[in-house]
């Protein structure tokens, strides 16, 4: 589960419990997925539920501090095994790809952003000066809920 499902800013935190994890493995994995209809290998993120002081009882806690990047997120729990660690298959900091073949939990929970409260979809452009750029992004007009280009 999420707490909250909603969050007002880019840094606050989720905090996401699970439970009835059975047999609990040191390299069961939550995944961080935004844009929650992405295919398991897409994950942006992951955290071991190991972290959590609670792991090996099968149920426990982890709080993300979570960036908004105007998609919901979601928090699949996979297993990996360690018959299926690859060291020659590894990411950009020489980390060993996690396995997404065995997904073990899902939720019907999406942790959101609220809208309309920071500038959002930020655009930087080149103008016709070396030393100037142009910065752009949508924001609210401050005299209702619609929404406005400043700039």
């Amino acid at each position: 589960s999420l707490s909250p499902t909603s969050l007002s800013k880019s840094g606050n935190s989720v905090l996401i419990q699970w439970s009835g994890i059975d047999s609990p493995s040191r390299l069961d994995w939550l995944g961080i997925y935004s844009l929650p209809s992405s295919h398991h290998d897409n994950f942006i993120g992951y955290k071991f539920l190991s972290s959590a002081p609670t792991w090996k009882s099968g149920s426990g806690s982890i709080s993300l501090p979570l960036v908004n990047l105007r998609f919901n997120y979601s928090f699949p729990i996979f297993r990996w095994n360690e018959s299926e660690v690859d060291p020659n298959h590894l990411d950009q900091d020489y980390n060993p790809l996690l396995g997404t073949a065995h997904l073990l939990a899902t939720s019907d929970d999406e942790l959101s952003f609220e809208s309309g409260r920071v500038p959002d979809q930020i655009h930087l452009a080149y103008t016709d000066e070396d030393d100037e750029m142009r910065v752009m992004f949508v924001t609210p007009d401050g005299a209702g809920e619609e929404e406005g280009l400043l700039w």
